[in-house]
């Protein structure tokens, strides 16, 4: 495993010196977004009261180098507990090239294509990210999932590696399809070879991306004959859909699965959920304020990532309006309402009488957001009602503050 670690360090390195030579030889029109986010709460596993303060920053910058050459880039930053560490002092955190692409975009009588090749990761499937870049449209995807940090938000399964992508954008329609090639070594000790296709569509009332793919491990020392053996092959679908737009009532749907592997032996397909991705969101708008209801099971690695939503499988009600003035300032106030379920999955639904009567969180999280110096600042307090009686009740308070800029 170091050695793929060491290729990979090699190529980003690479990589990035081959970013800034560009910059260095070419009149560069740059934009960019920065942000930064902090959680403050008790440590759950201490026996006494324990402030913790976590802080999270990004960068993200787009750099125009030609009117066909185009560079994305963003990096990230985590840090542990800064108050046990002192902000003076040497903190760990993990510093992640999350991407670095470049595409050349090429017009043709009907279409455009964008050639890229990429390290890190590229327009994921379940983020919006591809629709926003393709057809410049306005976030779609759920707030319950969306990301006070980076441009991605929300992922059904990552296309993460190093490769790159062809995609036509037609000019005729509201279409999008391509191509994704690229290796990496996440599902397997070998080096994966993974191919995707993707196809998107924006219409006024119907909004479509989906995409799929296989990922096959090159073992190379099971055999010395050859130069490598396919034991086994992965495969993964992911998909976005909305029916309606941003300024109707709607509903809004994502689900996928990843990284299934298959054999020849294999027989009839069990779906795994730590794998499915599956969430439903009807949302009602009204002239006053939107109620988005939210049924979804969730990975456990992707609800790692999110701000709010804590457990795998869940409701949750939210309720806002971004109609609220205060001395010629716009603001956004909302509450999330959720009921959720510990280190379960949709096949428990199988039991609903069960699985409603053993452990479940209830949580209740107000928030706010508003333009501030040519940036979002959102605050939110997240309170696990259900933990209140416990007697370390204070752990059950979450503040959590972020601030994102685009530049």
């Amino acid at each position: 495993m170091n050695r793929y670690m060491k290729f990979y360090k090699i190529l980003a390195a690479s990589a990035v010196l081959i970013y800034f030579g560009q910059l260095a030889a070419a009149e560069v029109f740059f934009s960019g977004f920065a942000g930064a986010k902090a959680d403050v709460t008790s440590d759950n596993t201490a026996d006494s009261f324990d402030p913790q303060l976590m802080v999270q920053s990004f960068f993200a910058g787009q750099f125009s180098i030609s009117d066909s050459a185009i560079i994305h880039t963003e990096f990230s930053l985590k840090t542990s507990d800064l108050i046990e560490n002192s902000l003076f002092e040497k903190t760990p955190a993990e510093f992640r090239i999350d991407e670095l692409s470049i595409i050349f975009r090429k017009q043709f009588p009907g279409a455009t294509n964008y050639l890229s090749f990429f390290v890190g990761t590229y327009d994921p499937i379940g983020s919006d990210i591809f629709l926003r870049r393709q057809f410049g449209i306005q976030p779609i995807s759920s707030k319950l999932t969306e990301s006070w940090l980076g441009l991605a938000g929300s992922v059904i399964y990552p296309l993460f590696g190093v490769g790159g992508a062809n995609i036509v954008h037609f000019m005729s329609q509201p279409v999008a399809a391509g191509i994704y090639v690229y290796v990496n070594h996440e599902i397997d000790d070998s080096y994966v070879f993974n191919a995707d296709a993707r196809f998107a569509c924006v219409y006024r009332f119907f909004t479509f991306d989906i995409s799929g793919g296989i990922g096959t491990p090159l073992e190379t020392n099971s055999n010395s004959d050859a130069f490598f053996v396919v034991n086994k092959i992965y495969w993964r679908a992911g998909m976005n859909l909305l029916l309606g737009n941003s300024y109707t009532s709607s509903l809004f749907i994502q689900a996928g699965i990843s990284d299934v592997p298959f054999t020849k032996k294999d027989g009839s397909f069990e779906p795994d959920a730590d794998k499915t991705y599956i969430l439903f969101e009807p949302r009602f708008r009204t002239p006053k304020f939107q109620l988005n209801l939210t049924a979804f099971s969730l990975p456990k690695d992707t609800v790692d990532d999110f701000i709010f939503i804590n457990d795998t499988l869940g409701l949750n009600m939210l309720v806002y309006t971004d109609q609220l003035y205060i001395k010629n300032k716009t603001f956004t106030f909302g509450i999330n309402g959720a009921w959720t379920f510990p280190e379960k999955d949709f096949k428990d639904l199988k039991d609903p009488l069960n699985l409603i009567t053993e452990d479940f969180n209830i949580t209740l999280a107000p928030y706010f957001a508003t333009r501030m110096y040519n940036g979002q600042f959102n605050m939110m307090l997240q309170v696990r009602v259900s933990d209140l009686t416990a007697s370390d009740w204070y752990s059950a308070f979450t503040l959590n503050i972020g601030y994102k800029t685009q530049f």
